[in-house]
């Protein structure tokens, strides 16, 4: 099935320097709690570096726990997304957890309704559009799941959260290597029911050369909105700080005019050829501001979402593109 499924496992347990994982993202209803749920697959270069992980993040609390296995504990299905780490299963449809050591006590069951799962037809198989088929991309991207309602609670060190009728977003990324600059960020919560919004950029190697690629999307109630570089986009501008970005893109059907406040976060574990090495800083608590307009000047969608998550990397300001 390959890569005309990226939502599903695209890799082998005897490939090197490669990495996979799915990212959840689960908050409550009343927003005062979010987590982040990672599973996947770290192989270095050396047989002793393989192994599969399952990264957990409490936003609020300050906790991420990187929960290590062998690389016998982990199963992730070719044709669909279902994984299984240790005794934790993920699937497109929920996913339950089951892990205690003497650190970090992780257990529970989610179940999604609602489903939205990003819009694919065609030779459009993903967010990545004709970019999914390109070879040699040292890192690719894939939305699953735009949005999802919750039923079930996780018990984290200590702790029982409760995330019935919250509301669930689901992605994932695999390859080589995260991008060596890159900003992402993920929305799902404002005022106007049902609207999700997802944005990356990033500086990205290919035969020697590299360029900036942008992937976003806004769904809303009327609409759903695809804004890269395949399809015609160019940024306009695009100022990046350590706790800020701010963007305008113009593409073929009008404009986006983005601004994204980071909040303090959570250092994450990331892949470097294959093994999670680098780091970066996450938060699930950034505030985005969005404008949509069409090529006359009317706005199609404005909105502000807490609860975002949003990371800016180290080297994020080498992308960055001054006003004209």
């Amino acid at each position: 099935m390959g890569l005309w499924h990226p939502e599903a496992f695209q890799g082998t347990c005897k490939r090197r320097n490669y990495f996979e994982g799915w990212y959840y993202k689960l908050v409550n209803r009343d927003r005062s709690r979010s987590i982040a749920l990672i599973p996947g697959i770290a192989l270095g270069d050396r047989k002793e570096q393989a192994h599969a992980f399952l990264q957990a993040v409490d936003a609020q609390r300050g906790i991420v726990a990187y929960l290590r296995y062998p690389l016998s504990m982990f199963r992730a299905d070719r044709r669909r997304v279902d994984v299984k780490v240790g005794d934790s299963h993920f699937h497109v449809e929920g996913l339950a957890v089951d892990y205690r050591d003497e650190k970090h006590e992780l257990r529970g069951e989610i179940r999604f309704s609602d489903i939205e799962p990003y819009p694919v037809g065609g030779f459009h198989r993903g967010i990545m559009g004709p970019f999914n088929f390109v070879p040699f991309m040292e890192c690719r991207h894939g939305v699953v799941n735009l949005r999802h309602r919750l039923e079930g609670q996780i018990f984290f060190d200590g702790e029982t959260i409760d995330f019935s009728d919250g509301e669930g977003y689901l992605e994932k990324d695999w390859g080589r290597s995260f991008p060596s600059a890159w900003i992402w960020l993920q929305a799902g919560h404002f005022a106007q029911e049902g609207a999700s919004f997802m944005f990356s950029v990033a500086q990205i190697p290919w035969l020697g050369r590299r360029f900036t690629g942008l992937l976003c999307f806004l769904k809303t109630q009327d609409r759903f909105v695809r804004i890269a570089t395949y399809n015609g986009a160019k940024m306009e501008r695009l100022d990046v700080t350590a706790d800020r970005v701010e963007a305008r893109i113009r593409h073929p059907r009008g404009q986006l005019d983005m601004e994204a406040v980071l909040s303090p976060g959570n250092v994450l574990r990331a892949p470097k050829n294959g093994v999670m090495t680098d780091t970066i800083e996450e938060t699930l608590e950034a505030v985005v501001t969005i404008r949509l307009t069409d090529r006359a000047g009317h706005i199609w969608f404005e909105g502000v979402s807490g609860h975002t998550g949003m990371e800016i990397s180290d080297g994020a300001s080498r992308i960055a593109v001054p006003p004209v």
